[in-house]
């Protein structure tokens, strides 16, 4: 079960891409980039429930599912970091080498 973070905590909001199942991140120009340090922060109970309740949108429009509130660390440098390292493994990506461009077997045509 997630716990509940402070009132002051820095927060992003985070979901997948439908399409392709990228981790993506809500932006304060109101578009999903899947690069974290690109991430609209948000401290307060309120603007966090305002963020997630547009972000709901693109969950009823097919665009994103499954919206997270995390945590994260503001950079004045480098922009927004994760906080934790469940949320540092999923901006960075998979942790092992995925198979790309495998032909698809023809299963079941004769000739």
């Amino acid at each position: 079960m997630a716990r509940k973070l402070a009132a002051d905590t820095p927060r992003a909001v985070t979901a997948n891409r439908l399409v392709d199942g990228k981790v993506v991140y809500r932006t304060a120009a109101g578009a999903w980039s899947p690069h974290l340090h690109r991430a609209l922060v948000v401290r307060e109970d309120t603007a966090v429930e305002r963020l997630l309740a547009v972000c709901r949108g693109d969950v009823a429009g097919c665009e994103v599912v499954d919206l997270q509130v995390i945590p994260i660390r503001p950079d004045a440098t480098t922009g927004p970091r994760a906080a934790s390292q469940r949320e540092a493994i999923r901006a960075a990506g998979p942790t092992i080498a995925l198979p790309v461009d495998r032909p698809v077997p023809a299963v079941g045509l004769s000739a």
